[in-house]
């Protein structure tokens, strides 16, 4: 949010928003007066399909440094377990698995 206020110094939805949680929260305005900006990096997700199983993906969020817009992309690590269910995923598209198929 720190960075969609520099980002838009004059959007007045977002300073009344700012302006909402600073009277709500004393959590928030304590947060509000730290300067740092945190950066999300790489991290792994692990979700729980329910016919694959446990995938532990790695999620990266692209984006450009003068817009909104921002891509998330989930991969898998070559030759990991997970890996070898996407291509299964990928191969047989949405069709239902047999029970024990991906494991």
């Amino acid at each position: 949010m720190r960075r969609s206020a520099g980002r838009y110094p004059d959007d007045p939805r977002l300073h009344r928003l700012v302006e909402r949680l600073s009277e709500r929260s004393e959590q928030f305005r304590e947060l509000w007066r730290r300067p740092e900006v945190a950066e999300h990096g790489p991290t792994v997700k692990r979700i729980t399909h329910s016919e694959l199983g446990l995938l532990e993906l790695d999620c990266d969020i692209l984006r450009t440094h003068r817009g909104d817009l921002r891509i998330v992309t989930y991969s898998a690590e070559p030759g990991r377990p997970s890996d070898r269910k996407l291509a299964l995923f990928a191969a047989i598209g949405t069709h239902r698995l047999r029970a024990g198929a991906a494991d």
